[in-house]
């Protein structure tokens, strides 16, 4: 996934120990993604050191304890705060701050390429990344507002970091994939997630199940998406692209996610219909490949 125009590593797709990974956080109330009042800080911890609370937390659940790593937005804990906003995001400049991906969106890069540090403010402590160069299991713990009248209350989060991402073959990988567009029909005005369903195939019959069980988990890279209005009366011209290279999310399940506000299609005189048949197609890197799916079709109403 991108942060800014940066590629990170989403939590899920099993990230390296040297790798830049996007610990992403969606807030949830009601059912829809909503922004908290306040997010103060992300800190991290060894899962470990968090199996006793009362070593991390004081009396009212809040973080006490000096982290391996902490983020803050330069200052602010005020979601509406300009420090907030992903465009200021840089590896190596505000590398340590919390930016806002979307409404409920939120993100913080853990980034194993550079020197990287942050500052806890509740204990006046400089921390550093390099603190979490382990494979280990770890927690980042969100502490929010979820409105002004509301206490400060502390979001839980678990991930992994890995070092099994390497391994050697003495041939080269077979691997192939089967996609299918798991939306068939949306109407106008609808903003959606289109989802990709990735299924990767391992050939090799000498490759063991342990590193088959890798590329189920993550294996799919750098995916974007086209969307194209097909129209069937030779009246009109076509296919019109809506979409051109949209950047996809990418799960731990290796599904590719668009979230498509179809509000934005705006028609013309050749155009036709706004409703109609779309066609969707996606495009991955696998490794060594770039794979260019089928067409998939949906149907806007």
């Amino acid at each position: 996934m991108l942060v800014n125009t940066t590629t990170v590593v989403d939590r899920g797709n099993r990230p390296n120990v040297s790798q830049r990974v996007g610990l992403r956080t969606f807030f949830i109330n009601d059912g829809a993604y909503v922004d908290p009042y306040e997010i103060s800080s992300v800190k991290l911890f060894k899962s470990s050191d968090t199996y006793t609370p009362y070593d991390i937390f004081d009396d009212e659940n809040l973080v006490t304890s000096v982290p391996l790593m902490a983020y803050q937005a330069s200052g602010e804990t005020l979601t509406n705060g300009s420090n907030f906003n992903v465009t200021n995001y840089t590896p190596g400049v505000m590398a340590s701050g919390i930016y806002k991906l979307g409404v409920g969106d939120y993100i913080v890069v853990l980034d194993q390429t550079l020197a990287l540090s942050g500052w806890d403010y509740t204990t006046s402590t400089q921390v550093a990344a390099s603190s979490l160069s382990a494979v280990d299991s770890y927690v980042d713990l969100w502490t929010v507002k979820l409105n002004a009248g509301s206490k400060y209350q502390v979001i839980t989060n678990d991930f992994n970091l890995y070092e099994d991402t390497f391994f050697a073959f003495t041939e080269p990988l077979l691997l192939t994939t089967k996609n299918k567009l798991m939306n068939k029909h949306v109407r106008f005005g609808e903003v959606i997630d289109l989802k990709v369903a990735t299924e990767v195939t391992v050939q090799n019959k000498n490759i063991t199940n342990a590193v088959q069980n890798i590329f189920k988990d993550s294996a799919v890279t750098d995916a974007i998406i086209t969307i194209k209005k097909v129209n069937q009366d030779p009246a009109f011209d076509g296919p019109f692209a809506v979409i051109s290279g949209g950047t996809m999310s990418i799960t731990r399940d290796n599904t590719l996610i668009y979230n498509w506000d179809t509000g934005t299609i705006t028609g013309g005189s050749t155009f036709g219909s706004i409703t109609g048949t779309y066609s969707v197609q996606v495009t991955y890197t696998l490794l060594n490949e770039t794979i260019i799916s089928p067409l998939f079709y949906l149907t806007v109403s």
